[in-house]
């Protein structure tokens, strides 16, 4: 009698590993790639581009928009009064299946000196570009400038890593994992810009022109 009652504990008990573990599969591909859903018309996605653009250096935060004017898409950065130090960016093209892809990487630094480096990078489809050596964790990081969706978060031994993406360009912060308890905070100051303008800007003066 005993042992039919622990054969059931023990099947219960594996029916309920199986359920978690189902669980966690589809949070994971749920998560993947975080696009925004607030726009749900298809759009073709970018592709890469058959020539190669001049790499571009810059140290002055007043320097940026001259990286806007280099990326195909909107560019992420830091709002203006964000609290965050601004250190250096560069902007380079990148060999990808059809031609050439861009990166934008930008260095800056927190009020306690802290790194936080945010990556743009065109065109959305180039995941391959993503560092490896970092696993996926069981829940989701913040929404970046402004997206209906969370981020993916993953992380390594050192390293938080939270990835967004749009239909033009794939987003990427990277921190260190003494900023945990900060993510949200330093994300939330995060927005999309071009030369004209924020997409904030953008999508207004568009609502306000239909």
């Amino acid at each position: 009698m005993n042992n039919g009652k622990n054969l059931r504990k023990i099947l219960f008990r594996v029916l309920q590993i199986l359920f978690s573990v189902a669980l966690m599969a589809l949070l994971t591909a749920s998560l993947i790639l975080a696009k925004p859903q607030e726009d749900k018309t298809d759009k073709p996605a970018a592709a890469a581009s058959s020539e190669a653009v001049p790499a571009v250096t810059i140290e002055q935060e007043t320097d940026i928009p001259q990286l806007m004017t280099t990326f195909p898409a909107h560019l992420m950065s830091f709002l203006s009064g964000s609290g965050m130090d601004f250190v250096s960016a560069s902007a380079y093209d990148v060999t990808i299946p059809g031609g050439f892809g861009r990166v934008v990487d930008q260095s800056w630094l927190t009020a306690e000196g802290e790194p936080v480096t945010i990556r743009s990078i065109w065109p959305a489809t180039a995941l391959n570009l993503l560092e490896d050596g970092f696993h996926f964790m069981p829940y989701g990081g913040p929404s970046l400038f402004g997206n209906a969706s969370p981020s993916v978060r993953m992380e390594n031994d050192s390293m938080i890593r939270l990835h967004a993406s749009t239909d033009e360009a794939l987003y990427v912060v990277l921190l260190p994992r003494s900023l945990s308890g900060q993510v949200s905070s330093i994300c939330s100051s995060l927005q999309l810009y071009y030369t004209g303008g924020s997409k904030a800007e953008d999508e207004d003066s568009n609502q306000n022109n239909q």
